[in-house]
């Protein structure tokens, strides 16, 4: 069996997966701009810091902390162990973090920027900044930047992930109705208007299949209204045909050989057709219908039927073996003939050669027939007659097993003792 997926977990997931994605790249996104717009700002002040050198003198410190030299010898050491050699492009500002992650600020930063004024001196301006310096306690006040935007981040997801769930979890409640609506749908509840889904879409899909049921409803019931008719009207030219066919051997009791060839067809076809008559009664009335029981004895109408039946071996060569013992039970007659009739007629008819054995024990019957050497195993169903048998048995709760075994097939019945039917 297929393992088969719920569409909305995988909505679901895609979805949130997707705003993963995008979340962190957004968060990272900002995080390189915060950074940008950082050194950015620190540059700037640097250049601006570059012109508080007054002329003649080799360094000085502004307030804010920035050293200003024209010599790189000038540079504090701290600066020039971090950077060893004096910058090779000018205007490009150099920074570097000590024991600095993302979500937490630096123990110490170094900055070092080199520059020519408009008089053509060199400036080299650089900064140390720690954390560890309370000189400006309002600049450590509060959460990391980071930290702030990471919290964006999650927050945003949070919600974003919420708003899916809350939307997913709206429109599959309609659809669950739905497919709860359609599972119990049937031929007597499709009478009734289909419910409001909330949505145009379920609504149409719910009207498709509302639609569709009763179509259905009405092809059946013009079918069983047919059967009806057709079988109740049958039985009328059948009566007549068994009849005549009965009033010909009367009048002529010597028919030559062709003649009696030609009457034996006729009843034949006659049977075959109370035969199947039958069978289309049987299956237009409703399942439901209690019918009478009545004292019948198993081996008798065992035998009559297998009499009447026996023309459908005219010409194969088939030997039928009959064991029997006498029993009376309680049983519906018409289903209980109807039932036998199609389990014989299948083995005369699907049995060219050989032997068929019905054996009746107590209340157990037995069939038993030779299948054709080269029969097709995919057709040895009986169709109409076998869904009629099955149909019958399930109706009554007795019992059918049907075994296939070394060329033979055997069709057992069982039928219940002491049960109200």
């Amino acid at each position: 069996m297929l393992h088969t997926k719920s569409l909305k977990s995988y909505i679901l997931f895609w979805i949130t997966l997707l705003a993963i994605c995008m979340s962190a790249l957004l968060t990272y996104q900002s995080t390189q701009y915060f950074l940008e717009g950082f050194d950015s700002v620190q540059e700037s002040q640097m250049k601006q810091a570059a012109r508080l050198l007054p002329p003649g003198k080799s360094s000085t410190t502004t307030d804010f902390g920035y050293h200003v030299t024209d010599n790189w010898e000038s540079v504090p050491d701290n600066i020039r162990n971090i950077f060893p050699s004096p910058p090779e492009k000018h205007q490009e500002l150099q920074v570097h973090f000590e024991n600095w992650w993302y979500f937490a600020p630096p123990e110490k930063s170094y900055s070092l920027l080199s520059l020519v004024n408009k008089a053509g001196e060199l400036r080299y301006i650089s900064k140390i900044l720690s954390t560890s310096n309370r000189e400006h306690p309002e600049e450590y006040e509060g959460l990391d930047p980071m930290v702030v935007i990471a919290l964006w981040g999650l927050g945003s997801l949070a919600v974003f992930i919420f708003v899916i769930y809350r939307l997913l979890h709206n429109l599959s409640h309609p659809v669950q109705s739905l497919y709860e609506w359609a599972k119990q749908l049937n031929l007597k509840s499709s009478n009734d208007s289909p419910p409001d889904f909330q949505y145009d879409e379920l609504n149409q899909l719910a009207d498709i299949i509302h639609g569709s049921i009763q179509n259905v409803g009405v092809t059946l019931e013009r079918e069983k209204e047919f059967l009806g008719f057709a079988s109740h009207e049958l039985r009328t030219p059948i009566a007549t045909l068994r009849s005549n066919a009965t009033l010909l051997d009367k009048i002529s009791t010597s028919p030559s050989p062709k003649e009696r060839e030609v009457r034996d067809r006729i009843l034949r076809a006659s049977l075959t057709m109370k035969g199947i008559t039958e069978t289309l009664l049987w299956l237009n009335r409703d399942s439901q219908e209690v019918l009478p029981t009545t004292a019948i004895n198993l081996e008798d109408i065992l035998r009559q039927v297998a009499s009447e039946l026996d023309y459908l071996l005219s010409g194969k060569e088939v030997t039928v073996t009959i064991q029997t013992q006498p029993t009376v039970m309680q049983l519906p007659e018409a289903a209980f003939r109807i039932l036998i009739t199609n389990i014989i007629r299948n083995a005369f008819q699907h049995t060219t050669g050989g032997v068929i054995r019905i054996i009746q024990d107590d209340n157990t019957i037995r069939v038993i027939n030779t299948l054709p050497a080269h029969q097709d195993q995919s057709q040895t169903g009986f169709g109409l007659g076998l869904k009629l048998i099955r149909r019958i048995v399930s109706r009554f709760s007795w019992e059918l097993t049907e075994q296939e075994k070394d060329s033979t097939k055997q069709m057992t019945v069982v039928f219940s003792r002491n049960k109200e039917q």
